[in-house]
């Protein structure tokens, strides 16, 4: 075992996909290559089976240089990834994994797209698949687990073989796009299972629900850790944030006040008059202002005369505002100077000068406001913490500084972004596009792991910009609902007005409805949706026909599928389901209810903490297996409709939407295990056709 030999500064060891870790001993080099299942065959003695330490030292190896060369097909020796230190510790480091990684992409690049290739995807997938199954154990009852490392050691190897696995996961698309898809691997669950990074980052400020965000990437979250927060508040910044939400970027609308450009300013503040503001929205036109040096007033003009910047902002940065109160002047003249730039006139919109307190008046500016953003010159995003960011820093920064922003986290913010035609970042000392700021070419090429997981959110950002000319009817719910996974709003009875433009649904119809009537009405504009939205948990629609729909698109993290295979109508969703039916059950939280399925050779246990309901029969997310967790929505077939019996499909049954759970597999519920009762029911499998009410 000798060292790399390989000096690297702070700033590329930052870089990297992992941090130093203990290696703990295990044996690679002096053995034949053998495939991914064989390795610690080849390498197993007596003596390691009685070390509980060699033992995990073995897994350790296993899972880093056998994965290596079983995926990449090459020899990996050790002085590759393992470096000597003082006082004979020896760590396994990243410093060379990029180069291995471009090597193998080059490789696969090289060999085309042959029967080759197609076999050496699909043995990929599969060695992949075994390492994660393998890792998983590893959490609770495996080899290094066993060996009782102090926990920081334990943590640290963790990540670091998840951090190759997810390495080799994205490396893996460099495949020909014409080989059959693979189903992605997700290595995130050693994040949700340990506490190595989350504590250290909440202890050096950053907040709880942006650790959540950038915990779905194991190298986001190791980069991350890193580098210091943005503290628009100071070290307490964070404190009332949960993993849940974020507190910070709420705001108060009674203690609300606009902090001038500097703690010495004192100037006094401006606004555009406001009856033309008013009788531009009156008429349905979109108000800009430009700032008249001359004579120190604004003008405003309309939008479809005037080329115009539109700025995109959080509000608990302290640019809010309306028409009658208007800005500082101090905050006016930053943002002359900065739409400037793109505009020679400085003409310009913003919430805070165009869009009236007035009750009718805001209504209006709001069903202007996807309109607003569309066709603006340029979107400028503000947000104090990208602006606390460098242009000359490097890419990964800059991105991290974009994901970490306030303004990422932000419901009114996502339209404005998907609609823009040329989105602009402002940094501390310039201004950087989009385009700009993701990853290049090069970097897709080579796979750049960190760079690829810390733009994954924002390149969403690009979707309508870039797909435009195939997205004649908007996004879909699934785009919608896949970006507001991680955004929050002060005002939960505006997100439908915020999101209503990205589906092409009118947001004058909505805006004049009562707040609880507006999802059941956007879904109903909407109609094609896709099946998989019941089984999105959270709060549902009280109204008739649609307990089956969400209260909110937010905050889902559950998969969502892309394809619109469902009809949504004022009596009900129409769609089909793979499904288990019975004869009518209780459910309730006294007993666990197994679900024997004889021509599957297999069961699924239901089990339900809560109030009991009736059901008989359990519409599923996928097909019945007995090794998977699967989605289960519980419902009570009622009656058939007879309208919907046309057809090859057979009779629409009529279900009452009861409960969603998930159902374990075959062998995870054995008696006694959960102290409950266990209540067998023969049941059978098939595809129902419903209208689930």
């Amino acid at each position: 075992m000798t060292s790399t030999g390989r000096s690297t500064n702070q700033s590329t060891r930052d870089r990297n996909l992992f941090k130093d870790t203990i290696w703990l001993g295990g044996m690679h080099d002096g053995y034949p290559q053998v495939p991914f299942s064989e390795y610690r065959k080849a390498r197993i003695t007596d003596e390691i089976k009685s070390d509980s330490r060699k033992h995990a030292a073995l897994m350790q190896s296993h899972l880093t240089f056998g994965l290596l060369e079983s995926v990449m097909r090459i020899r990996v020796p050790e002085s590759v990834l393992l470096r000597k230190e003082d006082g004979d510790r020896v760590v396994v480091t990243s410093d060379n994994l990029h180069q291995l990684l471009r090597d193998w992409q080059y490789r696969i690049r090289e060999a085309g797209n042959t029967d080759y290739s197609q076999q050496w995807a699909e043995n990929v997938q599969t060695t992949l698949t075994k390492a994660k199954r393998l890792l998983s154990l590893e959490l609770y009852a495996g080899c290094i687990s066993l060996a009782r490392l102090p926990q920081d050691d334990f943590d640290m190897i963790l990540f670091q073989l998840a951090s190759i696995g997810e390495a080799l996961t994205e490396g893996s698309h460099t495949f020909p796009a014409s080989i059959p898809p693979r189903p992605g691997i997700s290595w995130s669950f050693v994040v949700g299972a340990l506490g190595l990074y989350r504590i250290q980052m909440e202890e050096a400020g950053w907040c709880p629900y942006l650790i959540r965000i950038m915990s779905e990437r194991v190298c986001t979250l190791t980069y991350a850790s890193t580098q210091r927060p943005f503290l628009r508040g100071g070290l307490n910044m964070h404190s009332h944030c949960t993993r849940e939400t974020c507190a910070a970027n709420n705001i108060n609308s009674d203690h609300y006040t606009n902090p001038h450009t500097t703690s010495a300013c004192g100037c006094a503040y401006n606004h555009p008059p406001f009856f033309d503001v008013a009788e531009l929205l009156s008429r349905g036109h979109i108000p800009v202002v430009q700032w008249n040096e001359a004579h120190h007033n604004f003008v405003v003009g309309t939008s479809s005369d005037t080329p115009y910047v539109a700025i995109s902002h959080v509000w608990a940065d302290g640019l809010g505002s309306t028409t009658e109160k208007g800005l500082p002047m101090c905050q006016i003249n930053a943002l002359v100077l900065v739409t400037q730039r793109f505009i020679s006139n400085g003409a310009f919109w913003i919430d805070s000068l165009c869009v009236p307190e007035v009750r009718d008046l805001r209504k209006r500016a709001i069903s202007l406001m996807s309109k607003t953003y569309r066709d603006a010159q340029v979107v400028l995003v503000l947000d104090s913490g990208i602006r606390s960011c460098s242009v000359s820093a490097p890419r990964e920064e800059k991105l991290l500084r974009v994901l970490s922003s306030g303004w990422m986290q932000r419901l009114w913010t996502l339209q404005e972004a998907l609609l823009a035609k040329k989105l602009v970042f402002l940094f501390c000392d310039g201004t950087v596009t989009i385009d700009d700021l993701l990853p290049t070419r090069r970097d897709f090429d080579v796979m750049d792991t960190l760079l690829i997981s810390l733009a994954a959110e924002v390149f969403r950002l690009m979707k309508y910009r870039r797909y435009s000319f195939s997205m004649d009817d908007g996004f879909t719910i699934a785009d919608v609902t896949t970006c507001l996974r991680h955004r929050t709003t002060s005002k939960a009875e505006d997100e439908t007005l915020a999101i209503s433009g990205l589906l092409n649904v009118n947001t004058a119809e909505l805006v004049n409805l009562a707040p609880q009537q507006r999802m059941k009405s956007l879904l109903l504009a909407v109609g094609r949706i896709p099946r998989e939205i019941i089984f999105l948990t959270g709060k549902k629609l009280s109204d008739f026909g649609f307990s089956w729909a969400p209260s909110t698109l937010m905050g889902h993290f559950t998969f969502f599928g892309f394809e619109a295979n469902a009809n949504a109508t004022p009596t009900g969703l129409h769609a089909e389901y793979a499904a288990i039916y019975f004869k009518v059950t209780m459910v309730d939280a006294q007993r666990t209810i197994r679900l024997l399925l004889p021509e599957k050779k297999t069961h699924l246990d239901v089990n339900h903490d809560s109030d009991p309901f009736e059901c008989n029969a359990v519409l599923l997310s996928g097909p019945v297996a007995s090794w998977e967790f699967v989605q289960g929505v519980a419902v009570l077939v009622t009656g058939s409709d007879a309208s919907g019996s046309g057809g090859s499909g057979g009779d629409r049954l009529v279900c009452k939407y009861q409960k969603y759970f998930i159902l374990s597999p075959q062998g995870l519920d054995k008696e006694g295990l959960t102290g409950k009762e266990i209540l067998r029911i023969q049941a059978k499998s098939g595809i129902m056709r419903v209208r689930l009410v």
